[in-house]
């Protein structure tokens, strides 16, 4: 297992290392404390009009982008979404980044076109940021779901476009899990090498001390000498135990006899002592050799154990008159010899018997060995001093010297020094431990793991829908009430002046053809200007902005009107394209009295909504004229609730074609209205349909044969006087009506909110 540990260390080293490495390059040079990821400075120059990035560039959402332009001119750069800079830059010459390669490398498309002025792109509302001005422009957005682009380009709309360009991104928390990565790889890599450099420690080898029986003791004694307290006997590294025991039982001639093997012998410390007293307190005794007996305890093997038993050694002697005075000493007296299972009498450790006065020496002897001090601590040496020896088989056997009593201790060495069995891998205890190692390792790098992946989750910005509309409200709320503020000014400076050109930038359509005629009616009927429009404005609007997907936009405004305060005010403006200002095309004054819808939830009609109508747009629109046409008794006024206005407008109309055909030269009249271009229709939160539509009205005044008919006072004279017609004469109003038309579940007659008119011209023939 050692080698399988040191290749984990050096997988996980390596590891490690390569995550230490992009913790701290990521943390401190390509993040750092701001968590922006940025580009650094890059000059950006085009021939066109500007330098846009493509939507797929940015095709993640969630963080924060920051851009930062500087130039020699005046900079632009905003975000806008795709339609929008599509619309804007479309047919015009500019350059676009259509591929990014870390760490700053762009690719480029050149787009041609025409060169022509914009309109300055600060003068657009539809910018989601924007900056622009002299110096160091910067932006920060943060990136939404859906197509968008970045455009440089110049502040006020002209070509040539150069400027330093940076681009960033801020990932929320991005500093903070890249010194996690830095931490955590800095752990594995603390693993790693220390699964690759530690090394386990040698243990030490197992002892086991086993006891064997006692043998009985001796009847007869015989003198001995003492034992050299220097005796020693160590089994050489390889040697075979049984090699040992013969070099123990027939030790050459010359060689030192080893002692016994007890941890109590004496040692070269004590040999001193030992010899003091030993000349004058030395017995002699003579054992008679007993009968040998072996045994072995437990699972013990004759192969695992090695019994000192030298084959003669000369004992040791002491004899009574050695001391005269008979007080006890603390001189060493050596135990009888016995029979070993050899068949040489076994070495007996000598008791010592204290001297009156003394304590025993109860500790083992110092500077003794790591086998001695075990065999020393073993709890099956027992050693009892003083013990009688009373067995009851050999009773009369025993013979007692000087008051001495001796016990024999015998004992063997077990030592697990050889090979140890073969065993199964998988069982040693080894394979264990390492095993169990590798699963610790494994289960702390898989929570290391599993905690980067949960911290790491928001910092890989989630992807674009694919299936996210590319479409946006018209407007926001802000901008229509800035859209509305602007045109109170700019009309009512328009009015004062009638200047036709100024009501341009503010006005389209049939609202601009009214405002035109009456301005020309003013100047021709009030040339002094005594009677021009007092100032007004539109106040307190309510915003209505429908989604749309491409161009032209639009949203409606409902409001009061501040020099009438009888009436309210419902228009709808309208963007043609990107690059145009918002203009107010239609515009109704239903009386406050009319309820109007809601503008909540206003929307451009699918096909669906169409299908659930009481009657299509269009369809209303020519109903309508009909109606208008042939008057109150007409088949169709069933199918309409008319306004006020309209209900005083067919009176008015019927009443005049009464008093004209009482004229002499007026032979007949027809009063015919018909649709102007097509209605606009808004799908309202009910379902119902707000619709928008334009009237023309032409009345008709034929002459009778012989005469002539000319204009001679009204409004007509400002578009002829004096001039005589012999046929015809005519006059040509403009009609904008605001209808509801209902949901076929809800039914009910298509109400008027209001229709308002203008005389655009008159004539003859």
């Amino acid at each position: 297992m050692r080698f399988a540990r040191t290749a984990l260390g050096l997988l996980l080293t390596l590891a490690g290392l390569v995550v230490t490495l992009a913790g701290a390059v990521a943390a401190f040079w390509l993040v750092g404390p701001d968590n922006t990821i940025a580009t650094g400075s890059r000059p950006f120059s085009s021939q066109g009009l500007a330098v846009i990035t493509a939507p797929d560039l940015l095709d993640r959402h969630g963080p924060t982008l920051h851009v930062t332009a500087s130039g020699d001119r005046p900079v632009f750069v905003g975000v806008g979404q795709d339609l929008d800079v599509a619309n804007y830059l479309s047919g015009t010459a500019h350059s676009r980044l259509i591929r990014f390669d870390p760490p700053a490398t762009f690719g480029t498309q050149e787009m041609r076109g025409r060169t022509t002025r914009l309109t300055p792109p600060s003068e657009l509302d539809w910018w989601v940021a924007e900056a622009g001005g002299p110096g160091r422009q910067s932006i920060a957005w943060p990136i939404q779901d859906g197509r968008y682009d970045v455009v440089v380009m110049n502040a006020d709309g002209t070509p040539a476009v150069g400027a330093d360009v940076t681009f960033g991104v801020e990932v929320d928390r991005a500093f903070g899990i890249c010194l996690l990565v830095l931490g955590a790889g800095t752990v594995v890599l603390a693993i790693g090498l220390t699964l690759t450099f530690r090394r386990r420690p040698t243990p030490a080898p197992h002892i086991r001390i086993t006891p064997l029986p006692a043998i009985p003791q001796p009847t007869a004694l015989q003198p001995a000498t003492p034992l050299p307290a220097t005796l020693t006997s160590r089994r050489a590294p390889g040697q075979p135990h049984t090699a040992h025991a013969a070099a123990l039982a027939n030790p050459q001639p010359g060689a030192a006899r080893p002692a016994a093997l007890s941890p109590f012998s004496p040692t070269p410390q004590s040999a001193a002592l030992s010899s003091r007293t030993a000349t004058d307190q030395s017995v002699a005794h003579q054992p008679a050799p007993p009968t040998p007996r072996t045994e072995t305890s437990g699972r013990q093997s004759a192969d695992d154990t090695t019994t000192v038993t030298p084959a003669s050694v000369p004992a040791a002697s002491t004899t009574a008159s050695d001391n005269p005075s008979g007080t006890p000493s603390d001189s060493p007296v050596d135990a009888p010899l016995s029979q070993s299972p050899y068949g040489a009498p076994a070495y007996r450790a000598p008791v010592r018997r204290p001297a009156e006065g003394r304590e025993p020496i109860t500790t083992a002897p110092m500077l003794m060995s790591p086998v001695a001090v075990a065999k020393a601590k073993s709890p099956a040496f027992l050693v009892s001093v003083g013990a009688v020896r009373d067995d009851a088989e050999h009773q009369g056997a025993q013979t007692r010297l000087d008051e001495t009593d001796y016990q024999e201790v015998s004992y063997e060495i077990t030592e697990y020094d050889e090979e140890p069995a073969t065993v199964r891998l998988e069982e040693s205890p080894e394979f264990e431990r390492s095993d169990e190692a590798v699963r610790k390792t494994a289960a702390l790098l898989a929570s290391g793991a599993m905690l980067l992946t949960t911290t790491s989750c928001g910092l890989l910005p989630a992807e674009n829908s694919a299936a996210a509309p590319d479409t946006r409200p018209a407007i926001t709320v802000a901008d229509a009430q800035d859209v509305v503020k602007r045109y109170n000014e700019l009309n009512n400076q328009a009015n004062q002046a009638r200047d036709a050109k100024l009501a341009e930038t503010i006005e389209a359509g049939p609202t601009l053809t009214q405002t035109r005629a009456g301005y020309l009616i003013g100047r021709k009927l009030d040339a002094a200007g005594k009677d021009k429009e007092k100032p007004f404005s539109f106040t307190e609007p309510k915003i209505g902005a429908p989604e749309f997907g491409s161009y032209p936009m639009r949203f409606v405004v409902s409001s009061g009107v501040s020099d009438a305060p009888g009436s309210r005010q419902l228009g709808v403006w309208q963007r043609e394209s990107a690059g145009t200002p918002w203009l107010l095309t239609h515009s109704v004054y239903p009386l406050k009295s009319v309820k109007l819808p809601s503008m909540d939830g206003l929307r451009t009609p699918s096909q669906a909504d169409v299908d659930g109508l009481f009657t299509r747009p269009s369809a209303a629109a020519e109903t309508l004229a009909a109606y208008l046409s042939e008057g109150a008794k007409s088949s169709e006024a069933k199918l309409f609730a008319p306004s006020p206005g309209t209900t005083t407008l067919l009176e008015r109309r019927a009443k005049a074609k009464l008093a004209d055909t009482k004229e002499t030269y007026i032979a007949s009249v027809a009063d015919t209205f018909a649709a102007s271009g097509e209605p606009l229709p808004f799908i309202t939160s009910t379902g119902e349909a707000l619709v928008f539509v334009a009237l023309t009205e032409q009345y008709l005044q034929r002459v009778e044969p012989g005469s002539n008919a000319y204009w001679t006072s009204g409004e007509a004279t400002a578009f002829s006087s004096m001039v005589k017609y012999t046929q015809t004469l005519h006059q040509d109003y403009l009609y904008q009506a605001a209808l509801v038309i209902p949901t076929k579940e809800s039914g009910g007659p298509i109400r008027i909110l209001s229709l308002d008119g203008q005389l655009v011209g008159a004539g003859g023939s």
